[in-house]
């Protein structure tokens, strides 16, 4: 089957790109929108979503290798815990990246994306739940492994 030593690489290496895109993400819209970062914002929110896929298939894949049955993998309560963070974070990251992909049509145009206060802060602190969340997903994934 496949290499569950380089499935593990692979999954870290995930979530270590999504922390990369949303630190890239939350310093670009920290400093101002012009058309440049937009640009910018918008192919670090396709890294994420890229590597959010990645952390899913990998996790999928490692799961099923040490697990000899899904009723099994789902009984232990930490693998329960590290699922339900996952998707909360891409459940949250859904805001940001719909109000993104929004701004294309004004790119399209030639104009800088308007943005609200309100949108503004939103997208501010679903960033940083969102690294924080990922940074105790990668901690509780080294941890409950063992």
């Amino acid at each position: 089957m496949l290499n569950p030593t380089l499935l593990l690489m692979a999954h870290y290496g995930g979530i270590m790109l999504l922390i990369l895109a949303l630190c890239v993400e939350y310093l670009i819209f920290r400093r101002g929108l012009n058309m440049l970062r937009v640009h910018r914002l918008l192919l670090a929110d396709a890294v994420a979503a890229l590597a959010l896929f990645s952390i899913f298939a990998t996790g999928c894949l490692l799961a099923l290798e040490h697990a000899s049955s899904v009723a099994q993998l789902f009984a232990h309560p930490a693998h329960g815990l590290k699922v339900g963070l996952f998707l909360l974070i891409v459940g949250s990251l859904d805001y940001p990246s719909r109000l993104f992909y929004r701004w294309r049509r004004a790119l399209r145009l030639g104009k800088a994306p308007m943005i609200s206060i309100q949108q503004y802060f939103r997208v501010v602190w679903i960033l940083r739940g969102n690294l924080v969340m990922v940074a105790l997903l990668a901690v509780l994934t080294k941890q409950l492994s063992l």
